[in-house]
Order: C-alpha cells, then sequence, then structure tokens
C-alpha cells in the first residue's frame, strides 16, 4: 500500500502566448513520462475538451466521469496547464492562453494522475484545483480511493476495513489477484464529532487483474449527502 500526494501547485494569473504553429500535438504519440486527467466537475464556462499545454504543445483532452482521459507526455520541467485559449492582444499572428490550473509532477514521477477539482472560489483566472498522485503503486486489479468530504469515509471490501481521513486517500492492493474475483463492498461516512457511521451504498464488485478502479467521495451540497464514483483505469 501506497500513500502519496504530491505537489499541488497553483498561478493566479498568467497569459502564455504560443504561435500558431506549435499549437497541436497527437496525445497518441504520448511517450515517456506520463499523466492521465480525471476530473469531479467543471467550473462555469469550462469545456470539455479540455485544452492541456504540455510544454509548448497544446493537446485537447477529453474528460470523462468514468474513464480516465488518454495519455498526455509530462515535458521536461514537469509543468501541465489546463489553458483557455484566446486572441493575442499584443500580435494577431499568434494566440495566447490563459491558465485556468496546473499540476507540478514531481522529478522522479514517471506516470502520474492529474485530479482536477473546481476551485470553491475562482482566483484570478485559476478555477481548477489540481492534484497530482504518483502511479507507481497502482497496480492491475487494484482500488485507489480518494475523499474530497470533509466527513471520515469507511470502507469494508472483503475482510478489509479501511478508514480514510477528510483530503486523504489510499490504494488497496490486490497482490496475487489472476483472475476476476467477486468481492462485497460497501460504503461509510461518519460527520466529525460523531461516532455513528452512515451507510452510503453495499454492493458486490469484480476485481479484475487487466484494470485499476478509483472511486472518488465528494459531497453533494444539493442534497446534503456525500456521493461517489468510480473511474476505470485499465492496465497498460
Amino acid at each position: 500500500m501506497r500513500k502519496a500526494l504530491l505537489a499541488i501547485h497553483f498561478l493566479l494569473c498568467a497569459v502564455v502566448p504560443l504561435s500558431a504553429e506549435e499549437e497541436k500535438e497527437d496525445p497518441r504519440k504520448a511517450s515517456g513520462r506520463t499523466a492521465w486527467f480525471i476530473y469531479t466537475a467543471l467550473p462555469e464556462g469550462v469545456e470539455n475538451p479540455i485544452k492541456v499545454m504540455s510544454g509548448k504543445d497544446i493537446i485537447e483532452v477529453t474528460l470523462s466521469k468514468r474513464s480516465v482521459s488518454q495519455p498526455v507526455k509530462i515535458p521536461g520541467d514537469g509543468i501541465l496547464r489546463v489553458v483557455r485559449e484566446e486572441a493575442d492582444p499584443k500580435d494577431a499572428a499568434q494566440v495566447a492562453y490563459r491558465i485556468l490550473g496546473q499540476a507540478q509532477v514531481a522529478e522522479g514521477v514517471g506516470k502520474a494522475l492529474i485530479i482536477l477539482m473546481p476551485l470553491p472560489k475562482p482566483q484570478g483566472d485559476l478555477v481548477f484545483n489540481a492534484k497530482v498522485q504518483d502511479l507507481a503503486g497502482f497496480k492491475g486489479g487494484d482500488w485507489l480511493f480518494m475523499n474530497l468530504t470533509n466527513a471520515d469515509i469507511g470502507i469494508q471490501l472483503g475482510a478489509s476495513k479501511l478508514t480514510i481521513k477528510p483530503a486523504g486517500l489510499h490504494i488497496h492492493n490486490t497482490p496475487g489477484l489472476t483472475q476476476p474475483t467477486s468481492t462485497p463492498i460497501s460504503y461509510h461516512y461518519r460527520i466529525p464529532g460523531k461516532k455513528e457511521w452512515e451507510l452510503i451504498s453495499a454492493s458486490t464488485i469484480a476485481m479484475m487483474p487487466t484494470r485499476r478502479e478509483i472511486c472518488l467521495f465528494s459531497a453533494d451540497p444539493r442534497f446534503g449527502r456525500i456521493d461517489y464514483h468510480g473511474i476505470t483505469f485499465p492496465v497498460e
């Protein structure tokens, strides 16, 4: 098991000019250090697909609630930016990119998951908080649980009992898993200051060595409850 939240990086306001000739890269050519994107929600006014700046390359990345994005190459400086295209007021031959969110991947990380979450309030141009998760310990059949709420999350996964604190995460490893295996699972939450656990959901899942699963827990202020959704991450 491995717990690792790496650097969260913010940039409050910036416009990056880039010539039109440098605008596109085929995301299927991503190699070397690689990142995948997931998201919890889109801020108002942000379109999907988003644009990601990797070095001087601009890549269209489609975000899904049920699967990770296509791989994106991590540049030498480790910085991946979510940007919005606009006209460069200083040079009509160029386009400019306003930064909506930024992630810094540490030098030793070869494969990373970028989790995009809307900020409670925009900070200048910035509308996304970006968390970076090292995927080195995330193997086929494993589950990654991330708690984005202010409550404790309890998980009963087969014989394993897990408690994930607010803003915490846990990678549940499954060494020796060689074929699909049915496993009972239940999710619970506990409000700060209370001892009782409340049931969120209970079911039976299939753990498969050919894919990894991500489960995000988030608060739904519309109904005053805690929700979760799963994201499939196939093994390369």
